[in-house]
């Protein structure tokens, strides 16, 4: 049965312990991501985007999760913003999966984040053949529990064309739907599940209601990510979301 993915981006944030905050104040920052895990089936990890994840960070997430828990990472710069996609990427991408195994292999690993680069034109071929090449297997893990699920946000207006649109559909990898304050979210329904990032400064109720509509007819599972700053309180958003799915 499809499902709702809510979470936030990131979880680790100082700002959003304290009275009143997310986190209460007598919390360890190493007790967040089980505080979360409690609230959220899901998180996006944008940290792999700096650097590549450890391995003594990967059995900790995996350990202050809960089973079931849905972890989406930010593929690492040097595949999206150094080699911009290239083939020569992939290995990079092949290390990254390997590393991130042992989620795949408890069944934690949600769709990966491809976020390209704000003044990455239309590329048409380079895209296509990127995703020809995705793996489909992560070394020592035989075999997954459920297939690799993928999605590309893209940040250049070019890209919104019904062509590239083809291509994300023939590869089965969803369009992230990236709705900020500079631009509303690209609706496109291309992949095997939903991908959302909900970024903006504000967002009323009726706006949050139309998103809940929208996620209840595609049929398929959703993951929606809420953040702004991180000063701001993304969590008010996701609970409003949640709630809309229980009622």
């Amino acid at each position: 049965m499809p499902r709702l993915w809510i979470g936030l981006s990131g979880y680790s944030y100082k700002p959003w312990q304290g009275e009143g905050r997310f986190y209460p104040p007598d919390i360890k920052q190493s007790g967040f991501l089980a505080y979360y895990a409690g609230r959220y089936p899901a998180v996006e990890m944008d940290g792999t985007w700096y650097r590549m994840p450890g391995e003594k960070a990967v059995q900790e997430w995996g350990a202050n999760s809960p089973p079931g828990f849905r972890f989406s990472f930010k593929l690492h710069r040097q595949i999206t913003h150094m080699a911009r996609l290239k083939l020569e990427s992939i290995d990079s991408l092949r290390f990254m999966l390997k590393r991130l195994g042992p989620l795949a292999a408890g069944g934690k690993l949600g769709p990966l984040l491809i976020q390209l680069p704000p003044n990455m034109k239309r590329n048409d071929e380079r895209l296509s053949q990127f995703l020809e090449n995705l793996p489909i297997e992560i070394e020592g893990v035989a075999p997954l529990s459920r297939p690799l699920e993928w999605a590309v946000e893209f940040r250049h207006e070019s890209w919104n064309a019904k062509e590239v649109e083809e291509i994300m559909r023939r590869r089965r990898v969803a369009w992230v739907a990236a709705d900020t304050d500079e631009a509303a979210a690209q609706r496109r329904d291309t992949g095997s599940c939903h991908y959302a990032r909900l970024r903006r400064s504000e967002y009323s109720e009726d706006a949050l209601a139309d998103w809940g509509r929208y996620f209840a007819q595609t049929g398929k599972d959703c993951y929606v990510y809420c953040k702004h700053e991180d000063e701001g309180a993304p969590w008010i958003w996701a609970d409003l979301l949640a709630r809309q799915q229980i009622t």
